[in-house]
């Protein structure tokens, strides 16, 4: 964008280049308002991180409470809460109280056909 703001300032570029630039600013600006650029930094943090990624592999077996994942995982049990909450403000799971035990689960079938999708992606463009 700079680079085009230069060319139009040195008079180097036609009128035709100004529409353009606008053009591309209204893209830009379209595209901040669609989901996947709203949202999708919320996701792609939440399972940025190995943990959470083994957790919703986990959770997509079936539900469990914090303290089985503990034990899967060797994790601390407050880390686990805590990765537990980013999954959670992502969409990607969530929780039931039953007793004095908080129960997860994968949010939908849609959650686990990601997992399924994303697993199938990395296997073609990342397996050696």
């Amino acid at each position: 964008m700079e680079r085009l703001a230069r060319l139009i300032e040195e008079d180097e570029c036609s009128a035709k280049c100004e529409k353009y630039a606008d053009e591309l600013k209204e893209l830009s600006d379209e595209m901040d308002e669609t989901t996947l650029c709203k949202f999708g930094p919320l996701l792609f943090k939440a399972i940025a991180d190995p943990n959470r990624l083994k957790i919703l592999k986990i959770l997509a077996i079936r539900e469990m409470c914090v303290c089985e994942l503990n034990v899967a995982l060797n994790i601390s049990q407050g880390t686990i809460s805590h990765h537990l909450k980013i999954l959670q403000e992502a969409k990607l799971i969530k929780g039931r109280i039953k007793g004095k035990w908080n129960y997860y689960q994968v949010n939908g079938k849609h959650v686990e056909k990601f997992i399924q999708n994303s697993e199938q992606f990395l296997k073609k463009y990342y397996s050696n």
